[in-house]
């Protein structure tokens, strides 16, 4: 049993429903539900009575739900010591796909200053979670995000993009427009991968009056080599975020055509906790202001050290 197994509790819980507690914590459905019987198994209690409209606290349960909320609280209280207390000497990232330059424009601008500090990096894949449990001290990554207890600054927008065949007429076009992929297949991975993205590009289709063609394609994300060589058969349509700047560029058989819909695009967002009082948190996120300049009331954000949320 760990905390992330306790929190699972609480969120079903106090929620009612899996799908509920899934998108209050920023993950998905089959984890949540791996730790819930993970827990039940580890404990031989049955915590919750499953039926169509979600879920229901058994009585033993209920008894352990307050226990459960107690144990959370005295692990944030134990990370906020343990985190005021480490060495200030290094800044924990996590950064979502792609991301990796924005990063690096911000470490390279802190190493003029402090070249001692040490940037410890950690894949995270669209979820908050490891900044509200305190592992990390900075995301860079784009929404949703709890901001009732985390700072978020909008650094720039990434434009979504269509991935199509080679040799179709579409890819001759320096941009599109999401009315002109009326007629082609939409290739679309599982939500639980990317939910935000994945909404969002429905809703593109939604506001361009073009109900989709969708192909499910589970298992795959954008960018994958599956994902490339469903297009290059002539499978369909990718609509997803455009590949790095520093990443590898596509092989043959596909074209990149960025899309021009006014929102056809995705914050790209730095975020840290509300109350952050690490100096070298702080500083890194001064060289971020630098790098990607914000106006006077979003910078303050980070000089202005208040109570640390748990």
């Amino acid at each position: 049993m760990n905390f992330h197994h306790l929190r699972a509790f609480i969120a079903v819980a106090e929620e009612s429903s899996v799908t509920r507690a899934a998108e209050r914590l920023h993950i998905s459905q089959p984890p949540l539900s791996r730790h819930i019987q993970q827990l039940e198994d580890e404990l031989g209690i049955r915590l919750f009575v499953r039926h169509r409209q979600g879920v229901t606290l058994t009585d033993p349960g209920r008894r352990l739900l307050e226990k459960a909320r107690a144990l959370d609280h005295a692990a944030s209280e134990f990370l906020e010591a343990a985190g005021r207390t480490r060495c200030d000497n290094t800044v924990r990232i996590g950064i979502a796909w792609g991301l990796w330059e924005a990063v690096n424009r911000a470490r390279v601008e802190l190493a003029k200053q402090r070249s001692e500090v040490t940037i410890e990096v950690t894949d995270v894949y669209g979820s908050d979670e490891q900044l509200r449990d305190h592992s990390l001290d900075l995301v860079f990554s784009r929404p949703p995000f709890d901001r009732t207890c985390l700072n978020t600054a909008t650094l720039f927008h990434d434009r979504l993009v269509a991935v199509v065949n080679e040799d179709s007429l579409l890819a001759s076009r320096k941009a599109l427009r999401t009315q002109d992929l009326a007629h082609e297949p939409l290739l679309l991975w599982d939500r639980p991968v990317m939910p935000f993205l994945y909404d969002k590009i429905l809703d593109l289709y939604r506001r361009a009056g073009v109900t989709p063609h969708v192909i499910p394609t589970p298992g795959a994300v954008p960018f994958n080599q599956a994902a490339l060589v469903q297009v290059a058969s002539g499978k369909g349509v990718y609509v997803c975020l455009g590949l790095p700047r520093t990443g590898p560029r596509p092989a043959s058989g596909v074209a990149v055509v960025p899309l021009s819909d006014r929102d056809a695009s995705v914050e790209v967002c730095v975020v840290w906790r509300k109350g952050e009082t690490s100096p070298t948190v702080l500083q890194f996120l001064e060289c971020v202001w630098r790098v990607f300049p914000q106006d006077r009331r979003v910078a303050s954000l980070a000089r202005t050290p208040s109570h640390r949320a748990s």
